[in-house]
């Protein structure tokens, strides 16, 4: 035999004692039976293998092991295998099997085959699938331990990695939805055993949509990033920060004693949220309403129900920052919105939907100009509702771009049948803007209708104008140089009217309703609304003043330069005629022209507006085309409420 015991990793120098030369001799004994060819497998063999006797010492461990585990063949020569185990890892004694009746004791480290984790001599951790095969003498007794480890290291990662990715929000780095529910499991079960309760904190930033449209998705998802990031800094070691999705987090608040220590917990991360944030070197100011909830014997689903139902308490009046608790079961109001917001996935599938049209004239002689389409909801049972009614339905359900394409299209099927000269706006929300395909849609309705570019004029608010994200700005500009004009709304009502101008293509400025009402009373909004129409009139834009209910609000407009107009005292929004219905007038006593008004004689002054007498406090008439309450169409009063269409 070539090589022998002297040939291989002895221990290190020192008095040997009698285990150690036992151990030695055995070595020799065994190289002696097996030859060399047991010496070629075993140190050439690709798997980590290493020779251990019972008690669990290593007497010979090949290059494959030494390389596996980061040590050498003489580190790991007489250590015992409990070097490799992770010091996080159970006691060996709890892991074992039950020994086999009959054989000799085997120390538990050898027999724990199967996946387990270990520790390399530099730290870091190490899987591998484990395996022991004993080594017997002739007359059957176990002899020594051939040790197998294979790495699956790479693949355990990958697994863990999965795992992770399963319960953790790509964006934020936050546990998701699928974490909570055991997260919120494990703490009810535990405030019971402590006899304390589980707080909810459910947050919902306030206005992100409008900064998430405004400023793009990019620029949304930083925002979001570092929201999480303070939630996460600002809550107790035992607590959870989560996020639910879009612009909604929840805090799980382990051991609160009482209502008071929970919303001390909730101001403070109101109180975070109040710095402001920097966002492609743009400061935005942030807050966020709260849901409260407390309880330790209840569900988890409970438990979020309730937070939830206190965060839509928060958001009901349109406030900001603010905090409210659970107090009992969902409010009739409440059942009542879910009811909405459910019909209203239906409403465009069963044509409920409508569109209804406010003229908008010369203020001078009160020539029509155009109409503004604003949506209305014919619901089944409730009756027709204003789109203050359902706007907040259809940004809970994502259903605004669907309504926006409907409003496009239609405005447009109708204006096609008017004279010429009258042109139709259009309400388009800075997330539809922002859509990809937008300019698309535009020129789909325009080609479906046949429509010219040049009578469709889209309305956006100022701080879509404001905050234009690249999407936005490539949309306005494709349609735009189709031959579609752009009209400023709400102008002048918070952000900055002239970077808002110099932003996007604007053709025409709408003055707020909210300036025009106090415009005769107030001087300082008088003073206000002329340098608003001396900005417009400079800069060659046309100008249109929302809201006028009364010709002393129109006079005033007019001898300080406003063009045009709109509001109740020229016309309430009202459905307008098709031309099927203009020929019913022909079979009515009325003359058609007077049934049809403006849309078979555009020069008229429409509708009329007789100037009052002197003395006479009643105000004019309002006549307007619309169906009775017995679907009789012709020259009807139309009575509204006063509501905001903008």
């Amino acid at each position: 035999m070539s090589s022998s015991a002297s040939d291989l990793p002895r221990y290190p120098a020192g008095p040997p004692n009698a285990a150690a030369r036992q151990r030695v001799r055995a070595i020799d004994t065994l190289l002696a039976d097996r030859g060399q060819l047991f010496q070629a497998l075993f140190m050439s063999a690709p798997i980590a293998k290493a020779l251990v006797d019972l008690d669990g010492y290593v007497l010979v461990a090949n290059p494959v092991m030494c390389a596996l585990v980061g040590r050498t063949a003489d580190d790991l020569a007489g250590r015992h295998v409990d070097l490799l185990a992770h010091p996080d890892d159970p006691p060996v004694g709890d892991l074992v099997p039950a020994t086999v009746p009959g054989e000799p004791p085997l120390d538990p480290n050898l027999l724990l085959d199967g996946e387990r984790r270990l520790r390399r001599s530099d730290g870091t951790e190490l899987w591998v699938v484990q395996a022991h095969e004993v080594v017997r003498h002739n007359d059957g007794t176990p002899q020594f331990v051939v040790l197998s480890l294979v790495d699956v290291t790479d693949r355990r990662r990958a697994e863990d990695d999965l795992v992770r990715r399963a319960f953790t929000d790509p964006l934020t780095g936050l546990p998701n939805r699928r974490a909570l529910t055991d997260r919120l499991r494990h703490a009810v079960a535990l405030s019971r055993r402590r006899g304390l309760q589980v707080g909810l904190v459910h947050l919902n930033i306030d206005r992100f949509r409008a900064v998430n449209d405004t400023l793009g998705h990019e620029a949304g998802d930083q925002l979001l990033s570092q929201v999480a990031d303070r939630l996460r800094w600002s809550t107790r070691v035992e607590d959870t920060a989560v996020r639910l999705g879009a612009d909604e987090f929840l805090v799980v608040a382990e051991d609160v004693e009482d209502l008071d220590g929970l919303r001390a917990l909730a101001e403070r991360l109101l109180g975070v949220l109040d710095e402001p944030f920097l966002v492609n070197d743009r400061e935005i100011n942030l807050s966020a309403s709260v849901g409260l909830t407390l309880g330790s014997d209840m569900t988890p689903d409970d438990l979020l129900r309730q937070a939830q139902s206190a965060l839509t308490k928060a958001k009901t009046d349109g406030s900001r920052a603010r905090v409210e608790v659970h107090e009992g079961a969902l409010s009739d109001s409440e059942v009542d919105a879910l009811q909405l917001e459910t019909d209203l996935r239906h409403a465009l599938d069963n044509d409920e939907l409508r569109l209804f049209y406010q003229p908008i004239v010369h203020l001078a002689d009160e020539t029509l100009l155009g109409y503004e389409a604003l949506i209305r909801w014919q619901h089944p049972t409730r009756g027709l509702l204003p789109p203050g009614a359902f706007l907040e339905a259809a940004e809970n359900n994502r259903l605004t771009s669907k309504l926006g394409a409907w409003v496009l299209r239609r405005a447009c099927l109708d204006a096609v049948t008017w004279p010429d000269e009258l042109r139709v706006h259009v309400n388009i929300s800075a997330r539809h803007l922002a859509e990809e395909g937008f300019s698309e849609l535009v020129a789909a309705a325009l080609e479906e209708s046949g429509l010219s570019p040049s009578r469709l004029e889209l309305e956006i608010t100022e701080s879509t104008a404001l905050f234009a994200a690249e999407a936005t700005l490539h949309s306005v500009a494709v349609v735009t140089d189709a031959g579609v004009t752009l009209a400023l709304d709400d102008f002048g009502t918070g952000y900055s009217a002239i970077t808002a101008l110099h932003r996007l293509p604007i053709h025409t400025v709408k003055i707020d309703r909210s300036f025009v009402a106090d415009v005769v009373t107030e001087p300082a909004t008088a003073a206000l609304v002329q340098g608003l129409l001396q900005l417009g009139r400079g800069m060659g834009l046309q100008v249109i003043a929302e809201g006028i209910e009364d010709l002393d609000q129109a006079d005033w407009l007019l001898r300080h330069g406003c063009a045009m107009a709109q509001g109740y005292a020229f016309g309430r929004p009202a459905p307008l005629p098709s031309p099927a219905e203009v020929l019913m007038g022909e079979v009515t006593d009325t003359p058609a022209e007077e049934v049809a008004g403006e849309l078979l004689r555009p020069e008229l002054e429409t509708p009329v507006v007789p100037s009052p007498r002197p003395g006479d406090p009643t105000p004019p008439r309002r006549v307007v085309l619309a169906t009775d309450d017995t679907g009789r169409f012709g020259l009807v009063d139309y009575l509204d409420d006063d509501e905001d269409d903008s």
